[in-house]
C-alpha cells in the first residue's frame, strides 16, 4: 500500500475513530482493519497512531494485548482470512474454550510452556475451523438499532432477534450431535423438538451456554451480563464459576442473571421479559435505570439524568415500542419526567412543580 494512502487512512482514523476505539472490546479490535494493519505490518504512521493511542488509554491495554496475540497466532504467510472468517474463528475459539475476551489468560501467560500450549490449541482450532468452514456454510443474521427480525432455523425452530443483536449458525445440522447457535445481544427462541432428541445449544462469548431439546426461552447477552428466562419446557444452563463450571436445570418462570462470575436465580412472570417480541414492554415496578439501559442496547441512545436518585424511580404499565424518538417520548410520559436533547444525547429532567405551597 503506498505511503500516501497509509497517511490518509491514519488521518481519517484519528478524526473519526478515537471515541469508538475507547468503547472497543478485544473482539472489536480483532475485527478492525486498521488494527489488523498495525499487527501485520511495520508502517510508521500506523504504529505511531496505536502506540500514542495506547499511552492515552492505558486501561485498554489488556484488550489490545489479547487482540494482538490472537491476530499473530492466525497470521499465516500463504493464507488470509476474510473479516467474516476472523469473526467466526474468534467467536468459535471463545465458545469452545469457555473464555471471555477479558479473561483470555492463555494468551497472556508469562511461562513459555503455557504460551506454547496456548498457541498449539489456537492453531489446532484454526486448522479445524478451516476444514469446518470449508464443508459447512456459516449463516449470520444481524439487526440494527431499533430493528427486530424473525428467523427460521434449518430445523424449523423460530428465533426472534432483538435490536442491535447477532446470531450465527451452520446450515447443516443433520450430521451434528447438536444444533448450535452463537448469540450476541438478545433473542427469543422457540425450539422444535426432534424425534432423534438432537439437543439445541445457544452459546455466548462469556461461556454461558443453554442446552435444550425443545422449549421456549429468552437469552439476553451483552458485554456486562447474561440473562436467561425460561417460558416453557426445561433447559440446562451452564456457566463458568471460578475454575469450574456451574450447571443448573431451569424450570418455567425462572430467570437466571449471570454477572462477574456470580449468578442469581429468581421466579418471575415470563411475559414481562418477552413482551418485546410483540413490540411492547410490560413494566412491573421497572426502574428508570433499566429503561435507560434498554435505550442504549436497542437504540444506541445516550441518556443522562439530572439527579442520580431519578434512576430509582419505577413505573408499571404497558409501553409500545417504536423508533428511538417514540421510545424516549413514551419513557418521559410514563415516568412523568422531561427530556432535553443536545450534543447527541438526552438529558432527563425532573418536571417543574407548578404548584407553589404557601
Amino acid at each position: 500500500m503506498p505511503l500516501l494512502l497509509y497517511r490518509v487512512l491514519a488521518q481519517t482514523i484519528v478524526r473519526i475513530s478515537l471515541d469508538n476505539y475507547r468503547k472497543y472490546s478485544a473482539h472489536d479490535f480483532v475485527l478492525d482493519e486498521y488494527f489488523q494493519l498495525w499487527v501485520g505490518s511495520t508502517n510508521i504512521e500506523c504504529n505511531e497512531f496505536w502506540q500514542g493511542w495506547l499511552v492515552n488509554n492505558p486501561d485498554k491495554r489488556q484488550e489490545i494485548e489479547e487482540a494482538q496475540e490472537f491476530l499473530k497466532q492466525i497470521t499465516f504467510p500463504n493464507y488470509s482470512l476474510s473479516q467474516a472468517s476472523v469473526a467466526a474463528l474468534w467467536r468459535k475459539v471463545q465458545m469452545d474454550t469457555g473464555m471471555g475476551a477479558s479473561k483470555n489468560i492463555l494468551f497472556l501467560s508469562s511461562l513459555r510452556m503455557k504460551q506454547f500450549a496456548a498457541a498449539a490449541m489456537l492453531i489446532t482450532s484454526f486448522v479445524s475451523f478451516i476444514f469446518w468452514t470449508s464443508e459447512q456454510q456459516l449463516t449470520e443474521y444481524t439487526t440494527t438499532f431499533g430493528e427486530t427480525k424473525t428467523i427460521i432455523l434449518p430445523d424449523s425452530s423460530k428465533v426472534i432477534l432483538n435490536a442491535n443483536s447477532q446470531i450465527s449458525f451452520n446450515d447443516h445440522w443433520e450430521d451434528q450431535t447438536a444444533r448450535e447457535v452463537w448469540l450476541d445481544g438478545e433473542a427469543f427462541f422457540s425450539v422444535r423438538h426432534k424425534i432423534d432428541h438432537q439437543s439445541f445449544k445457544v452459546k455466548t462469548s462469556k461461556g454461558v451456554n443453554v442446552e435444550v431439546l425443545g422449549t421456549e426461552f429468552n437469552v439476553y447477552h451483552r458485554s456486562q451480563e447474561t440473562k436467561v428466562l425460561l417460558s416453557s419446557g426445561q433447559i440446562t444452563l451452564s456457566f463458568p464459576m471460578k475454575k469450574k463450571e456451574g450447571k443448573i436445570l431451569m424450570k418455567p418462570g425462572e430467570l437466571v442473571e449471570f454477572k462477574r462470575d456470580k449468578f442469581k436465580l429468581a421466579q418471575v412472570n415470563p411475559i414481562n421479559y418477552v413482551s418485546w417480541t410483540e413490540q411492547k414492554i410490560n413494566l412491573n415496578k421497572t426502574p428508570l435505570r433499566e429503561m435507560i439501559r434498554m435505550a442504549s442496547d436497542n437504540y444506541g441512545l445516550e441518556i443522562q439524568v439530572q439527579k442520580s436518585e431519578m434512576l430509582d424511580q419505577t413505573a408499571s404499565g404497558t409501553m409500545p415500542l417504536g423508533d428511538s424518538q417514540s421510545f424516549v417520548a413514551n419513557m418521559t410520559k410514563i415516568f412523568q419526567i422531561e427530556a432535553v436533547y443536545e450534543n447527541n444525547r438526552y438529558l432527563f429532567l425532573e418536571p417543574i412543580n407548578q404548584t407553589n405551597p404557601n
